[in-house]
């Protein structure tokens, strides 16, 4: 069978494939095509195609024939990195960025230093505090600045006193992240007044086997000892007449004890020394609190027989309920006992002397109870105001008393003064003998016993 097309069916074919191909290939399709080429109705359709594949034409349009393209639904191209309005935006956004790393004029409780000596091997050679020390500036709460040395010895203010505090065993570099502005904001809150200067030294406190206690505390112990001549050579770096003032916690509290051991010319236990010329500091006070040491270590002749050569005086913050250092002796089988805990013995003091008058014992077991960490001591402004004459070095008739513990039995004190004034006019005959006991106690509150003079000083204010 033949199939024969006549002039009608060939020119309804010539349609529908005009048709199809129009459809099939789009708009875009029929953009590439000259203007001239496409009847009057379809530019309308084209127009706007055709002016996105001109680049130099499109991008000089101005704002108001560029909105109206998108009213009109057309697709419009996405806009190049290069351009104008995209540079105007990306400046604006990355503002916010320099405002917040740039140091801000008033940091308030935010300006301190953390001094790190995890880098540091601790081995008797290097004993040169500038050769492995890190220095970290904390200007805000999210901004923590890598510092060079010089940077941290040129904010050193000599008006300002300077306090170190070190912490103990088992504390990570995220942790000394999160309580040093615990730290700093209770320390700061004994005195808001005041200026100072707060240093936080951090040595590798991290633990290698707490499944073996004993054995992991003695490893750490010598550690931080080795550590504590790396802040002797920082200290030595400032004026002698800077006021300095080291806190050391537990094993920290070893650490500042080394320290002062090679400040006053000793030599510690792996033959660490400090070099010759070294200037230790004219005006330095010092808190061992819960102090992870034995209790005659200070004695002449012992382990830092010279640590209490150096300081003006010595704040022996103790905890006599105190759990985890009654497992202190444990650590040699049958050990001595530890001076965070029961403090200096009789024997100690007479061994010490004249040296023995510079330390005052303050026993915090009533607010730190049975704990033994950290935080357990800079959560009571308590205990900030104990230590206001010695981390601002202020002088002895300046002594702030510390605020005693809210409890009921602090509320009639108060009131007991304006009640013994008003019961003298009274006749000698109706004067009962409880009344007369009460005024000579509250009136003399420094009543020191004579078997231990210095140790019930600080300790008989906060006795409820």
């Amino acid at each position: 069978m033949r199939f024969e097309t006549g002039p009608r069916l060939t020119r309804l074919l010539e349609i529908s494939l005009f048709i199809f191909t129009s459809v099939a290939c789009g708009p875009m399709a029929c953009a590439q095509l000259p203007p001239s080429s496409v009847g009057p109705t379809a530019l309308t359709t084209i127009a706007a195609p055709a002016a996105v594949q001109r680049p130099a034409a499109g991008w000089t349009l101005k704002g108001k024939d560029r909105h109206d393209s998108r009213k009109a639904g057309r697709a419009t191209p996405a806009r190049p990195a290069s351009s104008g309005a995209q540079t105007d935006s990306s400046v604006q956004s990355a503002a916010p960025q320099t405002t917040v790393v740039a140091p801000p004029v008033d940091r308030g409780d935010c300006d301190y230093w953390i001094v790190s000596s995890r880098g540091c091997s601790g081995t008797p050679a290097a004993a040169d505090a500038s050769c492995c020390l890190n220095y970290f500036h904390r200007t805000s709460e999210q901004c923590l600045v890598h510092e060079p040395r010089e940077a941290f010895l040129a904010s050193v203010r000599p008006d300002r006193p300077v306090c170190f505090v070190l912490h103990g065993s088992y504390n990570r570099w995220r942790d000394i992240m999160v309580e040093s502005r615990r730290i700093h904001r209770w320390l700061r809150s004994a005195a808001p007044e005041s200026s100072l200067q707060v240093v936080f030294f951090s040595w590798p406190s991290d633990g290698n086997m707490p499944f073996l206690f004993p054995v992991d505390i003695a490893i750490l112990g010598r550690r931080s000892a080795a550590h504590g001549t790396y802040l002797a050579g920082l200290i030595g770096q400032l004026p002698s007449e800077q006021r300095v003032s080291i806190i050391g916690h537990s094993h920290g509290a070893r650490a500042a004890v080394a320290a002062l051991h090679l400040m006053g010319g000793g030599t510690l236990e792996q033959g660490q020394a400090l070099p010759g010329g070294y200037c230790p500091p004219h005006h330095l006070r010092v808190v061992l609190m819960a102090a992870a040491i034995d209790h005659d270590w200070l004695n002449p002749g012992e382990r830092y027989g010279q640590a209490l050569l150096i300081p003006e005086q010595v704040l022996l913050m103790r905890n006599s309920r105190d759990s985890t250092l009654a497992l202190y002796p444990m650590r040699k089988g049958f050990g001595e006992r530890a001076m965070g805990k029961g403090g200096l013995g009789r024997d100690d003091r007479f061994a010490l002397g004249p040296l023995g008058t510079k330390v005052v014992e303050l026993d915090a077991a009533d607010f730190a109870e049975w704990h033994h960490s950290f935080a357990d001591y800079h959560q009571h402004p308590e205990l900030a105001a104990a230590l206001l004459p010695y981390v601002f070095c202020q002088e002895q008739g300046m002594m702030i008393t510390p605020a005693q513990p809210s409890s009921p039995a602090s509320g009639p004190v108060s009131i007991t003064p304006p009640t013994s004034v008003q019961r003298p006019p009274a006749p000698p005959s109706a004067r009962p003998t409880t009344v007369e006991t009460v005024p000579p106690e509250t009136s003399g509150p420094q009543v020191p016993t004579l078997d231990e003079p210095q140790k019930n000083s600080v300790e008989l204010r906060f006795e409820k």
